[in-house]
């Protein structure tokens, strides 16, 4: 029987943090998911830290839920995340073959890629992906695969995504102080991605819009390499705010009521009135009109996300590249209506983007919410990365616990 693996990853997103526990068997088996824990995001604001404190606290608490759920003891994460400072450069690279008989090496590739990173880079930024699109040898271009052709002269058109470096250190101490170590970082975008496309759509070109709770990401995908990323500072907790101010409720009983209107679109012959009550909201009048709600305080909303998102793609002269066209996903992507709302402004197929089944407790993450967890697990699963050791099983749940507070009231003693 072949040997399994097990990875974790933490995955950032505005609202909530996720971490999932996945078993490998090998990198094309299907991911068996043995934990998962999802907690509000406190600490964070659009994916970024802003209370240390209260951000340590928040990972802690994912991580320690989806450690009792997988029995297991996490102490390395791989880490997905988006945020507002993410951005993308494309860039070229050159490189000499190095064989003396022109046959080209994956060394040769690698130099490629290493002159395709020697940019300049923007102010307190760093490149934390550097993905190879497309390889051109003696002048031939749309090679995909150059190792064991012969030539004289190797470039490559590589999409570097680029990350704020203040953010990066800001995180990698949160997990530094909870004693977790960070084996490498992703764009969630990438990772929703592959957990949401298909080798068509890759293939023929697509935008993939990932609609978060104050964050929107689009990415780019033509030939089935990314080609351009970034990130709109809009999203559906807009659409809370809004349900909050035109129903004169607290937020937590407009996102009640979000929540709800989505369960509702996916029922056919649903009556237009809700009973507020019945999902614990008290007022004046416990009845709330669904079509009036959606279509005075819900579409104008989505309308302008969505003019946004493909104003910024027309922009970027991407309109007439993406004919597979746009998958919405992301916890935003559930919107009550948003589906119907956008095809009336996008003149391109669309659709909304559910993440790949993968086997063990996923009854819980099976929605378009989780998408880039779900693509983190795949995204990790295809890199050369992952470590190759066993996990500590934990056989004395409180050990953990004493230890924390030890190392917390060791500054204390005298």
């Amino acid at each position: 029987m072949p040997h399994s693996q097990t990875i974790s990853c933490l995955d950032i997103g505005t609202t909530k943090i996720t971490t999932i526990v996945a078993n490998l068997v090998d990198a094309k088996s299907t991911p068996n998911i043995i934990g998962v824990s999802s907690t509000t995001a406190k600490g964070f604001k659009k994916g970024q830290i802003i209370n240390l404190e209260q951000a340590s606290q928040t990972i802690t608490e994912s991580i320690e839920s989806a450690e009792r759920m997988a029995n297991l003891e996490i102490n390395q994460v791989f880490v997905s995340l988006t945020a507002p400072h993410f951005e993308s450069i494309n860039s070229h690279g050159v490189a000499a073959i190095s064989n003396p008989n022109g046959e080209i090496t994956q060394d040769d590739i690698f130099r490629a890629i290493e002159a395709a990173k020697a940019i300049t880079l923007p102010p307190n930024k760093e490149i934390i992906h550097s993905i190879p699109r497309i390889f051109t040898v003696d002048g031939q271009d749309g090679v995909v695969d150059p190792i064991g052709m012969n030539g004289i002269r190797l470039e490559v058109d590589s999409h570097l995504i680029l990350a704020s470096t203040p953010a990066i250190k800001n995180l990698t101490k949160c997990l530094k102080d909870i004693n977790i170590k960070i084996i490498s970082l992703a764009y969630s975008g990438l990772t929703a991605g592959l957990a949401c496309l298909s080798e068509t759509e890759n293939e023929l070109g697509v935008a993939l819009v990932d609609i978060g709770g104050y964050n929107t990401s689009v990415t780019i995908f033509i030939d089935n390499s990314p080609d351009c990323s970034f990130c709109l500072p809009v999203g559906a907790n807009n659409i809370t705010a809004d349900l909050a101010i035109g129903l004169r409720l607290p937020l937590i009983d407009a996102e009640k009521i979000k929540i709800r209107l989505a369960q509702l679109a996916d029922k056919k012959g649903f009556n237009d009135e809700i009973d507020l009550s019945n999902i614990g909201i008290t007022t004046d009048n416990n009845k709330l009109s669904i079509s009036s709600t959606v279509n005075g305080i819900i579409k104008p909303r989505i309308e302008e996300i969505i003019h946004l998102v493909w104003q910024e793609i027309c922009n970027r002269g991407f309109q007439n590249l993406i004919p597979a066209g746009i998958v919405l996903t992301g916890g935003g992507a559930e919107t009550i209506e948003l589906k119907k709302i956008a095809q009336k402004i996008i003149p391109l197929p669309l659709r909304i983007g559910e993440p790949l089944k993968l086997n063990g407790l996923v009854d819980d993450i099976a929605s378009p919410a989780y998408s880039s967890t779900i693509g983190s697990i795949l995204f990790f699963q295809n890199s050369k990365q992952i470590p190759h050791t066993s996990n500590k099983k934990i056989n004395i749940p409180f050990k953990q616990i004493f230890q924390k507070i030890k190392n917390f009231l060791a500054p204390l003693l005298p």
